[in-house]
Order: structure tokens, then C-alpha cells, then sequence
């Protein structure tokens, strides 16, 4: 066996060994990207599942801001038409029969003061004479032969120091809040609770 053999041999004996190396390398690079796939496809699938719930709480957020602006935009609407409905009640007084006008403004008078002048508006000085003839058996009341400017409609009580608005603007603005729940049944009843 000579140096040539010897060196082949050791040529053979290296090749076996770099390919087992190689093919333990191979085996451990196998084996790393599996465990590493996988890791990945475990990352991948958190990451999913955390996207997939994020997009739904985002969806259920956005859902429910949209719920909520709606029923804004509908008590905005709503409010605008009770609005529009205390509006039109003054004029709708100055619209009653003069006697129900008339008794109307006697019953304010006896509900607002023990006593008192009523001095009317000028464009109610036509139901004073029959306020006065209600009032008839009421001394404590007068009704003034002279008007005020300073209201548009009904009357203003006045006595001693005191003067009381009773214009039925005034009126309106004092019962706003119990005429806003009776429009509010009337225009919206599936709003109201059944009793």
C-alpha cells in the first residue's frame, strides 16, 4: 500500500465524512425549518385570530356608533317637530272661539294672582270686555281700559309692586316642559310606555 492508496483512502475516508457532515447539516437545516414553519404558522395563526377580532370589535364599534348617530339624527328630527308645534300654539289661541279664548285667559288670571289689574295685549283688547264679564263676581280683578305693547298676546296682572307676564308666550314657556311630553305622545306614541 503505498501513498497513493493511503491518500485515497483518506480522500474516500474525508468525502464519507463531509457528506455525513453534510448530511447532518442537511438534517439539522430540515429540522430547524420545520420548527421554525411551524412557529410561524403558530405566530400566523395568533396574528389572524388577533386580526380577526380586532376587525370585529372595530365592526361592533362601528355598528354601534352608527346605531347611536342614527337615533341622534331621529331625536334631532323629533325635537325639531315638537319645536315647530310650540311654534304654532300661540297663534293657534289667538284662533279659538272668542268665548274659549276668553275663558281660557279668565282661568290664567285666577290661576297666576290672588288679585290684580289685567292690562291686555293690543291684539287681545277684543276679549277683554268678556274676561271682564267672567270675572264678574271676582272683585279682586279688573281689567284695564289701557293695553301694553311689551307682549303679543294675553295679558300682563299688575298690582302693588308686582306684575305678573301672563302673555301666553309667557305661558307657553312656563309649561314648555309638560307640553313637550303631551306632543311628544301624541306625535310619537310608540315612544310613550303602555301602561
Amino acid at each position: 500500500m503505498g501513498i497513493d492508496n493511503i491518500l485515497e483512502r483518506i480522500s474516500v475516508c474525508s468525502e464519507k465524512e463531509a457528506e455525513k457532515i453534510t448530511a447532518e447539516a442537511r438534517a439539522k437545516a430540515t429540522e430547524i425549518y420545520a420548527e421554525r414553519t411551524a412557529e410561524a404558522k403558530i405566530a400566523a395563526a395568533a396574528l389572524i385570530e388577533a386580526a380577526e377580532k380586532d376587525a370585529i370589535d372595530r365592526i361592533n364599534h362601528i355598528k354601534s356608533t352608527a346605531a347611536l348617530e342614527s337615533r341622534k339624527l331621529i331625536l334631532a328630527a323629533k325635537r325639531d317637530v315638537i319645536n315647530e308645534v310650540l311654534d304654532d300654539i300661540a297663534p293657534t289661541f289667538r284662533k279659538l272661539p272668542k268665548d274659549e279664548y276668553a275663558a281660557f285667559l279668565a282661568d290664567v288670571a285666577v290661576k297666576s294672582s290672588e288679585k290684580g289689574t289685567l292690562f291686555f295685549a293690543n291684539v287681545d283688547y277684543d276679549v277683554a270686555d268678556k274676561v271682564r264679564e267672567l270675572l264678574k263676581d271676582k272683585p279682586q280683578y279688573k281689567v284695564a281700559k289701557t293695553t301694553v305693547k311689551d307682549i303679543s298676546s294675553g295679558f300682563i296682572i299688575k298690582y302693588e309692586n308686582v306684575r305678573i307676564d301672563c302673555s301666553v308666550g309667557s305661558i307657553i314657556e312656563n309649561m314648555k316642559t309638560e307640553l313637550e311630553t303631551i306632543i311628544a305622545s301624541k306625535l310619537f306614541p310608540e315612544n310613550t310606555e303602555k301602561k
